[in-house]
């Protein structure tokens, strides 16, 4: 596995933003005025403060129309957000997660042991203000937004496992795609979830390809600070590993 010493050092890198992602089981509604009170003592970094509530949706058929139906539940938590709009804290009664933006390509990112110690910070607030003992999923997610600056492209080129048109077909562009894979993990009980396709761009002179990479793992153990963070380095690892081999040399050049 890749460690975080070997993982190639870039001055540019694409990723667009990254979460860590901590679920427990569900705690009853009346923990959230301890979660709202975590305002207090996160306001200075993280001033704006949103209610998050839960919605429904689902599908009748009233005299033989398909009508779809959302609906609003009740609260479930907060979202704590800095004035830049850059860094986002959830905390929730199903568990808490820390987003890092970064919208512009050419913004400087902060790396993963800046951000880990922002979320762990928060983390330890979240996990003492609802007296937590246990968790029972762990995710990082990077979403990367590749930019080349050219008109058109061909993916074999960037991607080491591009979209493919089925041969004895007599066409050979291809314009949208979307493609999803799951791979399990064995030796660290994790699963990842690799997923490529084109992405907005501003220019009618650049191409911009989207590389969102999940990795998680569903497995109960104690909320202990230690092993938490533990296993998230080791998930992040992962998402390095799975990073570079995606993408072709000419790729990684554009972010050096």
């Amino acid at each position: 596995m890749l460690n975080m010493s070997d993982a190639p050092s870039y001055s540019k890198p694409p990723v667009s933003e990254a979460l860590i992602d901590i679920r427990i089981d569900p705690v009853p509604s009346e923990f959230l005025r301890p979660l709202e009170n975590l305002y207090d003592r996160l306001a200075k970094d993280y001033p704006d403060k949103k209610t998050r509530y839960q919605y429904t949706g689902g599908i009748k058929v009233d005299e033989g129309k398909v009508v779809s139906t959302s609906a609003a539940g009740g609260p479930i938590g907060y979202w704590f957000q800095s004035e830049d709009a850059r860094r986002l804290i959830q905390v929730r009664l199903d568990g808490f997660t820390f987003n890092r933006l970064k919208p512009d390509p050419n913004e400087r990112w902060p790396g993963w042991l800046i951000m880990r110690e922002e979320a762990k910070s928060a983390w330890e607030l979240y996990a003492q203000a609802l007296g937590l003992g246990e968790i029972i999923r762990l995710a990082v997610r990077y979403i990367n937004q590749i930019v080349i600056p050219q008109a058109s492209v061909e993916l074999n080129d960037y991607l080491t496992t591009p979209p493919q048109i089925p041969q004895g077909l007599p066409f050979h562009n291809i314009g949208r795609f979307f493609t999803r894979t799951e791979i399990p993990i064995p030796d660290l009980k994790a699963t990842a979830i690799l997923t490529q396709a084109p992405a907005q761009v501003k220019s009618r002179d650049s191409v911009a390809l989207t590389l969102d990479i999940d990795v998680f793992k569903n497995e109960r153990f104690p909320a202990d600070t230690s092993i938490l963070w533990e296993n998230l380095d080791r998930l992040r690892d992962l998402k390095n590993m799975i990073f570079e081999a995606c993408l072709h040399q000419r790729a990684k050049e554009l972010f050096i």
